[in-house]
């Protein structure tokens, strides 16, 4: 991975089961962000911009694919390391549901997911 990117996504997808079998919510993601890129995702409702976020957070684990962030294999780390990346090298901001509304703009991206 080039130092230059902080998140490098290939292949990523994300399937669910449902009651016909299973049901594709990502499929063959691919792209780079470069080091200090701020990304705005957007999208439909429904769309996956939840799935994705929670999968380059590694709050999720992708079906296939994977999500290199900092230069490190995302899925090849526990829970606990992957809490260690994401503290040190990444902040997300999700749908203002998400956000607590005692705390300021500044207070609420601070937070550790």
């Amino acid at each position: 991975m080039d130092s230059n990117n902080s998140i490098v996504v290939k292949g990523l997808g994300k399937r669910v089961a449902d009651a016909g079998g299973s049901l594709s919510i990502l499929e063959g993601i691919d792209f780079t962000v470069a080091a200090g890129s701020a990304v705005a995702i957007t999208g439909s409702s429904g769309s996956g911009k939840s799935t994705l976020l929670g999968l380059l957070a590694g709050l999720d684990v992708p079906s296939v694919g994977s999500v290199h962030l900092a230069g490190q294999d995302l899925f090849a780390l526990d829970e606990d390391g992957r809490a260690r990346l994401r503290a040190n090298h990444v902040g997300f901001v999700f749908q203002s549901f998400q956000l607590l509304p005692n705390l300021t703009a500044l207070e609420n991206v601070m937070l550790p997911l």
